[in-house]
């Protein structure tokens, strides 16, 4: 129990490591928002170049992954133009090469083997298909290859307590500050305000509200664990108001999803906080967190959000219009695999190029469509190889299925709508999910245990 124990008792080395972190990610996401808010390029230039010193400076220190969620809300701002590649890719790619050096050049053999024959897969495709090889494929395989030793280095330091703290201020932060800045002339570009009838969508430096929705659900289901098994009262307190804060910026996306989403996280999460032997207290936290938002729901500026969440549903009339035209995508992406075969059994080979020039707006279908069925379970057995080895590491006993089913609802359940496929979370919120369902079973034994 000893990696356990380092992952969820909180020490003083690392007590004193995060709070260095937390002021470098205020200081840089503040210096990139400033930076871009001027248009100067060598300020912005500069800014950005200390933002990769600081991440491999964490890296150094085995707590880099508090800056990468931190950062993740505000990687569409953190580049040099608009349309060019974030600089968080860029510092996702340089954890992986440090970690290379950190673990002396070893890569395990699962790694290479399917990063290979994913590899092989989508060449094949590619050549078939006449697509050409993009630094998006380049990234996708460097990230297939290395990122498993960015995982296996990452949660020794690390409580889950203060990983989605630091994931929640980069939403809560992120989502706040392009509120308020939108109107800059060098920001506005970055921004993208839906406006349809009289809906007005925000969703933070993202151009996706559902995107941005996507990070809040994956949050929200990790401060619903932990308000589960956090005993601090002063934590809980903490807790609840970051709920309460994600749940605002989440409405703020007016996003249909992020609803039906937040909803089964309620339905999920009520049945695990009564289930614990201190019912009482739980009876009464929950009673709490219930009275709270009812006042604060029934505040003007909830009331505001709550009524154009009211309204996009009132507009839908059909089930394409509740899901915003995505149930014809998907047919039509359907019918492509069934008179195509070659995309069906080997996709397009990991391109940026969707059917009709219209993404598909499901993660599954946009499996298929990249990978084919060939390609598809060399990607699975990478994902579920790579999320047991540092589920292993924690060493914390018999999962329970409804913790997982909690952080797959919160983390998966939104890519059913969004294609997520080639965006930097595909690598980085499985981890979160893991890390979420090793702290709550560990939690969940340890109760037990002293029972």
């Amino acid at each position: 129990m000893r990696n356990t124990a380092m992952l969820y008792n909180i020490n003083k080395q690392s007590s004193v490591n995060i709070v260095p972190v937390l002021g470098g990610c205020l200081l840089f996401s503040a210096a990139v928002c400033v930076a871009q808010v001027l248009g100067n390029s060598i300020v912005l230039l500069l800014c950005l170049l200390g933002y990769l010193a600081f991440t491999a400076w964490t890296c150094n220190r085995d707590v880099v992954f508090l800056a990468l969620l931190y950062f993740l809300p505000w990687s569409p701002l953190i580049k040099m133009y608009n349309g060019g590649i974030s600089f968080f890719t860029i510092a996702l790619l340089l954890c992986c090469f440090v970690s290379l050096l950190q673990n002396k050049m070893s890569l395990q053999i699962y790694q290479i083997i399917l990063a290979a024959l994913l590899m092989a897969v989508t060449l094949v495709a590619k050549t078939i298909q006449h697509n050409p090889i993009g630094n998006d494929y380049l990234c996708f395989l460097i990230m297939l290859l290395l990122f498993p030793g960015v995982m296996q280095r990452e949660g020794n330091q690390l409580s889950f307590y203060h990983i989605s703290i630091f994931f929640a201020c980069g939403i809560i932060s992120a989502a706040l500050t392009a509120q308020q800045i939108a109107t800059f002339p060098n920001i506005s570009q970055y921004i993208t305000v839906n406006s349809y009838l009289t809906v007005t969508r925000l969703s933070g430096f993202y151009r996706d509200p559902n995107f941005y929705s996507a990070h809040i659900s994956a949050c929200f289901a990790g401060i619903q664990l932990l308000l589960c098994y956090e005993k601090s009262r002063s934590r809980q307190i903490v807790l609840a108001i970051t709920a309460l804060l994600l749940l605002y910026c989440g409405l703020l996306s007016a996003s249909k999803s992020f609803i039906i989403v937040v909803a089964c996280l309620f339905l999920l999460w009520v049945p695990i906080l009564m289930e614990r032997g201190a019912s009482s207290s739980r009876f009464r936290l929950l009673m709490g967190l219930l009275c709270a938002g009812i006042v604060i729901a029934s505040s003007s500026a909830f009331q505001s959000l709550l009524q154009i969440v009211d309204d996009r549903f009132a507009q839908a009339s059909n089930m394409s219009e509740l899901t915003t035209g995505r149930t014809d995508l998907w047919g039509n992406y359907v019918h492509e695999f069934l008179n195509n075969p070659l995309v069906l059994l080997f996709g397009e080979g990991y391109t940026s190029i969707n059917l009709n020039n219209k993404a598909s707006h499901n993660t599954l279908i946009q499996l298929i469509y990249q990978f084919g069925l060939i390609g598809i379970p060399f990607l699975v057995a990478w994902v579920v190889v790579s999320l047991q080895n540092l589920f292993a590491r924690f060493d914390v006993g018999r999962v329970k299925w409804k913790h997982i089913l909690l952080m797959c609802v919160g983390v998966a359940l939104p890519w059913m709508g969004i294609d997520i496929l080639q965006f930097d979370e595909f690598f980085l919120l499985p981890i979160y999910a893991v890390m979420g369902v090793a702290y709550s079973t560990h939690c969940a034994t340890h109760d037990k245990s002293n029972n």
